[in-house]
């Protein structure tokens, strides 16, 4: 996973930053872990500021990583919390000591604040989602104007966008890749690249290529396939 992928898919978004800004100025104001004793504000605050940012960064580069590893299960709610809280115990204890010292606390303390601090942000993130339209098409498009909607073709990623091409033609949205594809729900389909994914229905043939696989769509694009998901197109007997 490249660090331009983390940038375009989460860095560039608003809400991580929000999330950074509210949780760093709480904890500094409040001091847990009894930091309020033991730092004054100022540091406090640039102490917080650096450890919310560090947690936040790996997280997210967790998140794409399951998504970039097809384990989407593992991208939200308690999947997410438990990885967060696996993989970053140890190093966010770590840093804690360094910063606070014998006050910091243990590790058995940090693995359920993190655990719900993930969880709390996962319920945020379905939360703040659009909802389901009534008449069962996918969330994606009511993200575009009534006249653009159209039947899904495809998702790729361009820069800090993704570009959505349906059957009334393409779209660009300011929006992470992982959570385009979450908003498709009801519509076949899958990713077959880190920057792409294909509704099955507008799938017309396939391209082989020295040492490369392409999809063909009805809209006469080419989408590559990468090797870790040449899986899905053997499932349906596509290759």
């Amino acid at each position: 996973m490249s660090f331009s992928r983390l940038y375009a898919e989460c860095l560039a978004a608003p809400l991580p930053w929000i999330v950074w800004a509210a949780l760093s100025v709480g904890l500094a104001v409040s001091g847990p872990f009894g930091s309020y004793q033991t730092v004054a504000l100022p540091e406090r605050l640039l102490v917080w500021s650096a450890l919310v940012a560090i947690t936040l960064g790996l997280g997210l580069a967790l998140r794409i990583w399951f998504a970039s590893a097809g384990l989407r299960e593992l991208r939200r709610g308690a999947g997410l919390a438990l990885a967060v809280a696996a993989f970053l115990t140890l190093p966010i204890w770590w840093l804690m000591r360094l910063a606070f010292g014998p006050e910091a606390p243990s590790a058995v303390e940090v693995a359920p604040a993190l655990f719900c601090a993930a969880l709390g942000l996962s319920a945020f993130r379905v939360g703040t989602r659009p909802q389901p339209s009534r008449d069962g098409s996918p969330r994606l498009l009511q993200r575009m104007e009534p006249g653009q909607r159209g039947e899904l073709i495809s998702i790729s990623v361009r820069d800090h966008y993704v570009d959505v091409m349906t059957s009334a033609g393409l779209v660009s949205l300011l929006l992470r890749f992982s959570d385009a594809m979450d908003e498709t729900e009801g519509v076949p389909g899958a990713q077959v690249h880190r920057s792409h994914w294909v509704a099955w229905s507008a799938v017309t043939g396939v391209e082989r290529g020295p040492g490369k696989l392409f999809l063909l769509l009805r809209d006469g694009s080419r989408i590559p396939v990468s090797r870790a998901h040449r899986a899905k197109l053997e499932e349906r007997g596509l290759i």
